[in-house]
């Protein structure tokens, strides 16, 4: 949808001209954002960027139904909220073994920088020293999946949920513009959640693609014996009865 609109929200730190600042229209619940005219998934920066050499990067810059709309294309669809929390927990959701972030309790900067892509210590939003090796998203599968093989679930892009209205569907996960304590924008912690308008698209919110298990059909077979329990037969709605 930023291609049909012409336009999308871009981190003012990553404006590929500083003098854009002067004009351009910015988020007024989100003044670090810029609205940046023919910004879109293939030029995440606005004109004259490009997403090559980021192919393996999250997509970014689509809406609600951008997501929901690939999801569909593929076979699949977006998570549930609860689904994507019971994946992003990987089984630590109970009194004795919840944690507070993906990778336990540890709330260090040197911790975090090996489990998720997050801001780090620099002032927002023109300080980022890239401590995980990242000033903007980082390739998919950068950093260890949990104990359920996921991977991301915390930090790098926003991820679109499943349902929510159309004025407050739901993200989850945090983005790399969010910190560890949550003294500026959110708290990447495995409760990060927020909501925005379902046409939104900006250079920190993606989304991942997920597909329900086919259930297994099971068969229950009796054996029949005919001298002990008669000839096998189906009755029709008018009694008839048909003998095999």
């Amino acid at each position: 949808e930023a291609e049909q609109f012409g336009w999308s929200f871009v981190l003012k730190s990553f404006l590929p001209k500083a003098e854009m600042l002067e004009t351009a229209d910015v988020d007024p619940e989100a003044e670090d954002w810029v609205a940046v005219d023919g910004a879109y998934w293939r030029a995440p920066e606005g004109p004259g960027t490009s997403y090559k050499y980021r192919e393996n990067h999250p997509v970014v810059h689509v809406s609600h139904r951008d997501a929901a709309e690939y999801c569909t294309w593929k076979g699949k669809r977006l998570p549930g909220e609860r689904e994507w929390e019971a994946a992003a927990r990987a089984g630590h959701y109970g009194p004795s073994n919840r944690t507070l972030y993906a990778w336990g309790e540890d709330d260090s900067t040197e911790a975090a920088k090996r489990s998720a892509n997050l801001w780090g210590e620099g002032n927002f939003p023109f300080e980022n020293h890239a401590e995980d090796g990242w000033r903007g998203t980082s390739p998919v599968k950068t950093y260890p999946p949990n104990e359920f093989g996921f991977s991301d679930l915390t930090g790098n892009v926003w991820e679109w949920m499943r349902g929510g209205k159309h004025k407050e569907r739901i993200v989850r996960g945090a983005s790399y513009v969010d910190s560890l304590d949550g003294s500026f924008n959110h708290a990447a912690t495995l409760g990060a959640r927020s909501t925005l308008h379902g046409t939104t698209s900006t250079g920190n919110v993606g989304f991942r693609c997920v597909k329900s298990p086919q259930r297994r059909t099971e068969y229950h077979w009796v054996y029949h014996d005919e001298e002990t329990h008669g000839q096998l037969g189906v009755e029709d709605q008018y009694g008839k009865k048909d003998m095999f």
